[in-house]
């Protein structure tokens, strides 16, 4: 019977404590792997669709570190859309903000794939990423359309 109160007990000594070592090289291991999908996919496919979103006229300013990746479309100074990828765990999800005409925001999370199991960084590509910004992009423009 108190064998779930040791087991409680010893969460709370490795928690205090910081965890264990083993606890230590999985997070280091998982925080590499981050870097890495951020660095050969999140940015790589930013990098494209400024260039294309560019011939059309519009301003896009991308920002991608270790930890963070955002896409910010302007048009004629306005913006257009505010697109993120944050990572929880192992687990990409896609964040968007675009301003309405009466001056108010939207702000919305996705998600990359639908079904039982949730897309984890090693499911997703660069063209994954490309068609879920284009998806959401669509979206935003058809809902502020004039």
């Amino acid at each position: 019977m108190t064998e779930w109160k040791d087991d409680l007990r010893r969460f709370f000594e490795e928690r205090s404590s910081g965890g264990t070592a083993g606890d230590a090289e999985a997070d280091a291991g998982a925080r590499d792997e981050v870097r890495k999908f951020y660095a050969s996919r999140v940015k790589p496919a930013f990098k494209e669709l400024r260039k294309e979103l560019g011939r059309y006229g519009r301003e896009v300013a991308i920002d991608v570190g270790d930890d963070h990746a955002s896409l910010d479309v302007r048009f004629r100074g306005r913006l257009e859309l505010n697109y993120r990828i944050v990572v929880r765990g192992m687990r990409p999800h896609p964040e968007s903000f675009y301003q309405v005409p009466s001056g108010g925001g939207l702000r919305s999370e996705g998600a990359f794939k639908t079904g039982a199991r949730p897309a984890e960084i090693a499911d997703l590509s660069k063209d994954d990423i490309v068609k879920n910004f284009l998806r959401e992009y669509r979206s935003c423009l058809a809902a502020v359309k004039p």
